[in-house]
């Protein structure tokens, strides 16, 4: 359906604009558990995040509650099947396309402040949670590294 056309430019559209339109329209997504009607909007943000923002799914997983990357695929298969079989479900997700979309261009200019960061002052650095999310990736790539200064593997719990 959707062949990884929502990346703006190169730029994918930030998880937390992907989960906003889907919550507000569906309803929570980011929670604790398996409890419906959660986990439905959790998995077609999971299909729409992979399909609309091009994000891989290892880190939509860690997005949504550090969930595995199976567990993303299971959704995705989940909602195809739920598209194909319900026109409902399919005139759903093209409605939040387009609506995520609209919105990641209407933010493409400008810097990301979903989460409600106050402006920086001059010569303060903003720290967003995109980029905190970058960071935390980049460090836990690095300690699983077999190649670490030490010479020793660290044994990281998943």
């Amino acid at each position: 359906m959707f062949a990884h056309e929502g990346s703006l430019g190169g730029r994918y559209i930030p998880l937390v604009t992907i989960d906003k339109v889907v919550a507000a329209r569906l309803g929570q997504t980011r929670v604790q558990g398996n409890a419906q009607p959660a986990v439905f909007n959790r998995q077609v943000a999971m299909y729409l995040a992979k399909h609309v923002g091009g994000w891989s799914t290892t880190r939509i997983g860690r997005f949504y509650n550090g969930r595995d990357h199976s567990t993303v695929c299971h959704a995705l298969k989940k909602v195809e099947i739920l598209r194909n079989s319900q026109p409902e479900i399919d005139e759903l997700l093209a409605d939040l396309k387009a609506e995520i979309v609209s919105e990641g261009q209407g933010n493409s200019s400008a810097p990301h402040h979903d989460i409600g960061h106050p402006e920086p002052r001059a010569g303060e650095v903003l720290l967003t949670d995109e980029f905190l999310d970058l960071v935390v990736d980049r460090l836990l790539d690095r300690l699983r590294s077999p190649k670490r200064r030490t010479g020793e593997q660290v044994t990281l719990p998943r």
